[in-house]
């Protein structure tokens, strides 16, 4: 049977996991994806890390539960208010871990190794996917353009938090992780035509994607 802490911690990582697929499906439908999504995005595992750092781990007599059973039900809800929820997360959580703002946690060690070949991975990638999108324009062979924009905005939420986690060691990397970015993500966006191409994004994007909410 889980622990408080464990309890806890995978219900808050739950909904930060749901806010960040609302943002996933909002930013799809945009012809970019913003800065402030982004650091909406970060802000919001920032905070989580934070809660899940404190040592010691507070008592379930300490804290007021009833946000998070109202959270876990307003987002499973399909009209619920994403920025509401994250923002009444966010008020929770600076009520158990303090009002310090969670960019503090950015002061991290040296990225680990393996981290850092990841996120030199993820640098490669970005330039497959430019490098491919001329060469298709070049070679008239033509992509959906709505899907492409989706996609591609997938990708770049996806990196920005994802490429964070691994900057901070919040998240390790594995070397088969490591081998699947390098030895299929990559060349398959390099090789892709005209009709893969979309499709070669999203499998990077949903690949980063499954890797930034891990329990502790």
């Amino acid at each position: 049977m889980p622990t408080f802490r464990e309890q806890l911690l995978t219900d808050v990582t739950e909904i930060c996991e749901k806010l960040y697929h609302r943002r996933l499906a909002r930013v799809a439908a945009q012809q970019l994806v913003s800065d402030k999504a982004k650091r909406e995005a970060i802000l919001l595992i920032l905070q989580l890390e934070q809660l899940r750092a404190m040592d010691p781990f507070p008592a379930a007599s300490a804290l007021t539960l009833d946000p998070i059973t109202q959270l876990k039900a307003d987002v499973a809800a399909e009209d619920g208010d994403t920025d509401a929820i994250q923002e009444t997360l966010m008020d929770w959580a600076r009520g158990v871990v303090g009002t310090g703002p969670p960019e503090a946690a950015r002061a991290a060690p040296v990225t680990e190794p393996i981290n850092q070949r990841m996120i030199d991975d993820l640098n490669t990638l970005r330039s497959a996917i430019d490098s491919t999108r001329i060469d298709l324009l070049i070679n008239n062979d033509p992509y959906d353009e709505d899907a492409y924009t989706a996609a591609r905005n997938a990708f770049t939420l996806a990196r920005a938090v994802y490429e964070e986690r691994l900057r901070l060691n919040q998240i390790v990397a594995t070397n088969a992780q490591a081998a699947r970015m390098e030895q299929v993500i990559i060349p398959g966006v390099q090789n892709a035509t005209g009709a893969t191409f979309p499709d070669t994004i999203q499998a990077g994007a949903d690949f980063m994607s499954a890797q930034i909410f891990v329990i502790a």
